[in-house]
């Protein structure tokens, strides 16, 4: 089994589904600048952070970029479509060969 690394995940998905995707580019690059810029790690599109106030300081970096976004015509609230983080001890990485043995399937009938 692989052994899970302490820390917080932050997810934050931009609304590529409503918004250009040029437009999302540059907000996006604005957002991982900013977010390496306070001492979060990239792993793949995911920042992490062992720090215990790893939340508290995503929000901060989001609103100091409010007017960022705003430059660009789109208010943060629609341009950001998921903005949360979870503790990294709880992911599970499916990819892994031991994965299924911990992962549960609930079949709950449709009534």
């Amino acid at each position: 089994m692989s052994v899970r690394p302490p820390g917080t995940a932050v997810v934050i998905n931009l609304d590529y589904m409503n918004l250009s995707c040029e437009l999302c580019r540059m907000l996006w690059l604005m957002v991982e600048r900013s977010m390496v810029q306070a001492g979060f790690a990239m792993d793949g599109r995911v920042f992490v952070s062992t720090d215990d106030d790893a939340g508290s300081r995503a929000r901060k970096v989001m609103k100091a970029l409010e007017p960022s976004f705003e430059s660009f015509g789109v208010s943060q609230f629609d341009a950001v479509r998921e903005f949360y983080c979870y503790d990294l001890a709880t992911r599970i990485d499916l990819s892994m060969v031991d994965a299924t043995e911990s992962v549960e399937i609930l079949d709950i009938p449709v009534v």
